[in-house]
């Protein structure tokens, strides 16, 4: 540990780069039994946001944007953060561990593996394992540090980086407040779950702090047991009369049974419930964050905003060996399935390969906001920078037990990045009626890697290579508050990963980076206070797509591909309907729906016009949550995705391993209930998680068929105290 913090010292050198907030505000949530507790004794303490908290926000973001409110979070009662982001339209969060370990985000059709496709801030902060040469998510944040989800996918997405292709997904962490607040909350369910939380809130003179702890375990969906543990820290500050600071300190510990093959054809038809294949395998994953973000006001028309973190990600994986053919002679730890077929069977060997990863990640993002006037024509310029430092170090063992840790090294290597960025907004508002907002983003990264073993041979072999993107938008927005319409037009761009682009051997390879050009068009309406629509419709038009395809033979192996040119079309509808407060029945009655159709389609080559793999062209989820002033309420949720392929053939039969063949679609429909005793801040709720109990296919890869859809039924209490500071 004190390595990489020496590490992320030389990192976080200072200089410039920043994937800033845009300065626009949430849309108007749902209402409410009672107003949440403020974001803080002074509403202008300092955050990074991508959407905003004022109640014209969407009117000012440069294309499409969804917000998930405090209180829709608290209404349903969700075990992880993929639950409340099927709710935003063109989103698709995978479920395939209990406990919401993995976080698989697709949008408009992408390739949603780990999320790579997507830039996932918390706070501002990306949170991938290395933004720019291996923006996977193996960290999970958890749904109970949240009090809301920010999502953009249209031109607003310029302001971020380095991925602007997919859009940019924010969570934001609780915020600590003025008041005295403590909770104490616990659950347990079924499948072996159970959690525990603890959170305490106060403050001293203008000091505002927060901390809060959480440990989840459970059996999992297919015997693959968890434990998690989070604690994260806030503290919000005065720097002086103009200026405010919060510092964030965070430490996260999973530790899960988790493998990488499925069941076969045969072993799904025969029991679509039987647990994981590989008992041994096991991920162990931990995580240090600590983030500062210090807002000064120059003068009355201009805010410089820094933004400067820092984080490590330590990750070792155990999985056991096995093939899908007996060889002559050989011994095996087990063999699972049925070897009367050919690849009906996978045989586990006596041994394990152990992926030992350490990834850490440094950087500095100031962000200056002036206002100004030029004819009468307002002006609001947003421009930054960012410095962005990354470092990885690799390790693959051979163990010599299926259980072992150690083992021979195979292969080892390094890599480096250093990346800078910067971008100008301007949102030109033309009266009251009329926003343009021109902005270009520029992005330079250079990728060191240097392998130090391959093939169990010792060798010295260092790589290089660079790129740099330019990436304009421009978003529109004609009307009111209340009914407006907007359009938008932006470049998409994802740098090539650092494995692709440099070679083992240190060789360049002459790659691109990702690049699309995005157009939408929509529309805002909210007529009165109990309705509110958007409509989307968008085009997404890429050069050269990377997707993960599945080879056509029962022994390929699962792998990133270049897809070349592809096409995306669609359109994402959503409205919200204050029944209690349109009829007057003195109670909450809120009804919400999605819709979103996607077409990813590939052009020209020998998969002209079929659709993208894990790219399913419809998709819809609705919720009705009632609540009465007596503390009682519920909700029912509903999430529906249509069938997909998972290969860039679209093979519609299921092959033997179980890879390869069209997924057919699945329903799920979670509800729960909950009272509140106001005056003892005690609550009582029941949750009842994929109700239908309909086990489904969610995918087949890498290797296999994996599930989900299993019922989980959990029971929980809370304890809330808040005291109010006296008034002064």
């Amino acid at each position: 540990m004190q390595a990489s913090l020496r590490r992320l010292a030389w990192l976080a050198i200072p200089g410039a780069a920043l994937a800033p907030a845009l300065a626009s505000a949430q849309d108007p949530g749902p209402s409410a039994p009672e107003a949440a507790p403020s974001a803080s004794a002074r509403p202008d303490i300092p955050e990074v946001r991508v959407i905003g908290a004022g109640p014209d926000a969407l009117q000012k973001i440069p294309g499409s944007g969804n917000l998930v409110t405090t209180e829709d979070i608290k209404r349903a009662q969700p075990q992880d953060v993929g639950e409340m982001l099927r709710r935003v339209p063109g989103v698709q969060a995978r479920q395939e561990y209990g406990g919401g370990l993995r976080l698989d985000i697709s949008v408009r059709g992408l390739e949603g593996g780990r999320s790579r496709r997507v830039l996932v801030l918390e706070d501002g902060v990306p949170i991938s394992l290395n933004p720019y040469a291996e923006p996977d998510m193996y960290y999970s944040p958890p749904i109970e540090r949240m009090r809301g989800i920010e999502v953009v996918k249209g031109s607003g997405s310029i302001l971020f980086g380095p991925q602007t292709i997919g859009g940019v997904v924010n969570f934001n962490t609780l915020m600590p407040t003025a008041s005295r607040r403590t909770a104490l909350d616990f659950e347990g369910g079924t499948l072996g779950y159970m959690r525990g939380l603890a959170m305490y809130n106060d403050s001293f003179g203008s000091v505002r702090y927060l901390v809060q702890a959480l440990h989840r375990r459970g059996d999992g969906f297919r015997n693959e047991a968890f434990n998690q543990t989070d604690v994260f820290a806030k503290v919000a500050f005065d720097t002086s009369t103009d200026g405010e600071a919060v510092f964030k300190i965070g430490f996260h510990d999973d530790a899960a049974d988790s493998d990488d093959v499925g069941l076969t054809r045969g072993m799904y038809a025969s029991d679509p419930r039987r647990g994981t294949l590989a008992p041994l395998d096991h991920l162990h994953l931990r995580r240090y964050d600590a983030s500062l973000v210090h807002e000064q006001r120059l003068g009355g028309n201009t805010k410089l905003k820094t933004l400067a973190y820092a984080y490590v990600t330590n990750r070792i994986w155990r999985r056991q060996d096995y093939v899908r053919t007996r060889a002559p002679g050989e011994e095996y730890d087990r063999v699972v399935g049925d070897e009367g077929i050919p690849y009906g069977a996978i045989y586990f060997q006596r041994s394990d390969t152990v992926l030992d990863r350490t990834n850490e990640v440094a950087g500095v993002e100031p962000r200056f906001e002036h206002r100004f006037q030029t004819l009468g024509i307002g002006h609001t310029l947003d421009f930054g920078a960012r410095l962005l430092g990354e470092t990885a170090h690799y390790q693959q063992r051979t163990g010599q037990t299926p259980t072992s840790y150690s083992g021979t090294l195979d292969s080892e290597e390094s890599h480096r990045t250093i990346a800078v960025a910067a971008y100008a907004q301007d949102r030109i508002a033309f009266r009251d009626f009329l926003l343009v907002t021109p902005g270009l983003r520029v992005e330079h990264a250079d990728f060191h890697r240097l392998t130090m073993r391959a093939a169990g041979q010792d060798v010295q072999q260092p790589g290089d290579s660079s790129i740099t993107g330019f990436i304009p938008g421009i978003g529109i927005i004609a009307g009111t508050r209340r009914a407006h319409a907007f359009a938008g037009l932006h470049v998409g761009w994802a740098p090539p990963r650092v494995t692709t682009s440099i070679s083992p051997k240190g060789t360049t390879a002459p790659l691109s980076a990702e690049q699309s050009t995005n157009w939408e068009i929509g529309a805002r309406v909210q007529p009165n206070k109990w309705l509110r629509t958007e409509g989307t419709f968008f085009v997404s038009s890429f050069t050269n797509q990377v997707v993960l395809n599945t080879g056509g033979t029962d022994t390929a192996q699962t792998s990133e591909t270049d897809a070349g040119k592809t096409l995306h079309i669609g359109t994402e509808l959503g409205t919200v309907v204050q029944f209690g407060r349109a009829l007057g029945l003195g109670a909450i009655v809120d009804f919400g729906a999605r819709y979103t159709y996607s077409r990813a389609t590939f052009v020209g080559g020998p998969n002209a016009n079929n659709l993208l793999p894990y790219a399913p062209l419809h998709s819809a989820s609705a919720n009705l949550d009632v609540e009465h002033k007596t503390g009682i309420g519920g909700q029912i949720a509903y999430n529906f995705v249509g069938p997909q392929f998972t290969d860039v053939a679209n093979t519609v039969a299921e092959d033997t391993t179980g890879r390869i063949g069209k997924m057919p679609p699945h329903h799920i429909v979670d509800f729960g209930a909950h009272y509140r005793h106001k005056a003892s801040g005690l609550s009582v709720r029941l949750v009842v998680k994929n109700a239908l109990d309909d086990v489904y296919v969610t995918a087949r890869r890498p290797e296999g068929i994996f599930t989900a859809g299993y019922r989980q039924i959990v029971l929980g209490v809370r304890w809330d105290y808040e005291k109010k500071p006296a008034a002064e």
